[in-house]
């Protein structure tokens, strides 16, 4: 009997021990789920301040270009100077920073008027003279190809002749449809056939195409804000020696272009006509890419593009990543 009890106690100390085994086990699983959980709580509310802080960003963007003199816009005004505000505002932040700039869009090359009427020629010389001038490693072919089917891109009808239209786009591994309309983003040319990654990113080798082109700014080229590549895009009249002698003139307040050397502005040519035509000193679209960030490690990122309409800059694309 004494031999029984005794055994007895055994199992009852070793089951005792299981149990506490077993519950010391799930306790550090509950608190290791409950730290997950706390981790994920933090992160998600570090982003959320993040994103509120990008916005603030974004806003301020938007009140620094309603308070501009619309009638010119160049790099030495206020709007210019956005990176520097952004430095300055964080400051006052305590922790939390934002950084970001705001861009001219205006001082690239608009993709979507590449189909304007009776623009069509100029425009698309433009485009070539690009990746001529960057000296992209694309055949004259390929690139032919490449305007073609761009130009399907973007007009309404879903007819071509040496282009792409749905047909093409809806045969691919991952189908999608030609969109017959105007892009939202410059992004949106690498869904184009023939348009590969190292064209618009560029390599080693040469720069790409992403930083000289942008969609909706209406196809002028604000003199103020355009970079040596893009003002060489217009015209072979426009050699680097025109070019320095522009940036000469900046900042242009008034449309008074006498002050250009190299050009000869009572020129009645088609060229110096198209010059005439497309160049500006005011800008109607800019876009805006602003960091908002956290002491803790979390960011996030806004991309806007703000729209002069009647002189009131909206936002009419809005990305967060």
């Amino acid at each position: 009997m004494k031999w029984l009890f005794g055994d007895s106690r055994g199992v009852v100390l070793l089951l005792v021990l299981s149990i506490v085994a077993l519950l010391t086990v799930m306790v550090v699983n509950f608190s290791a789920d409950q730290s997950i959980e706390m981790e994920l709580a933090y992160n998600f509310r570090d982003s959320l301040q993040a994103q509120y802080i990008a916005r603030a960003g974004i806003e301020a963007a938007i009140v620094i270009l309603a308070n501009d003199d619309a009638s010119y816009d160049s790099e030495d005004e206020d709007w210019g100077g956005f990176s520097d505000y952004a430095m300055a505002a964080s400051a006052f932040l305590e922790g939390p920073v934002f950084t970001g700039t705001l861009v001219d869009e205006t001082g690239k090359i608009d993709i979507n008027s590449l189909i304007l009427s009776g623009e069509q020629e100029f425009r698309t010389l433009q485009f070539k003279r690009l990746f001529d001038l960057l000296e992209i490693d694309i055949a004259d072919d390929e690139l032919d190809d490449l305007v073609n089917a761009l130009i399907d891109w973007l007009d309404p009808d879903d007819e071509t002749t040496f282009g792409a239209e749905s047909d093409y786009y809806e045969s691919l591994d991952v189908p999608y449809v030609c969109k017959n309309g105007p892009m939202d983003t410059p992004e949106e040319i690498l869904l184009i056939k023939g348009m590969k990654s190292e064209y618009y990113y560029g390599t080693e080798d040469y720069e790409g195409i992403a930083d000289y082109i942008t969609v909706g700014s209406g196809g002028k080229i604000n003199l103020n804000t355009a970079s040596d590549m893009v003002l060489m895009t217009m015209s072979e009249l426009i050699s680097q020696d025109v070019v320095d002698s522009i940036k000469g003139c900046r900042p242009f307040l008034q449309e008074n272009y006498g002050c250009i050397d190299g050009l000869d502005f009572s020129d009645t040519t088609e060229d110096m006509t198209w010059i005439k035509k497309v160049i500006d000193i005011k800008s109607s679209r800019f876009s805006a890419e602003v960091n908002g960030a956290m002491p803790s490690g979390a960011q996030i990122n806004i991309r806007a593009y703000l729209q002069r309409i009647n002189n009131k800059p909206q936002i009419v694309y809005y990305k967060i990543y």
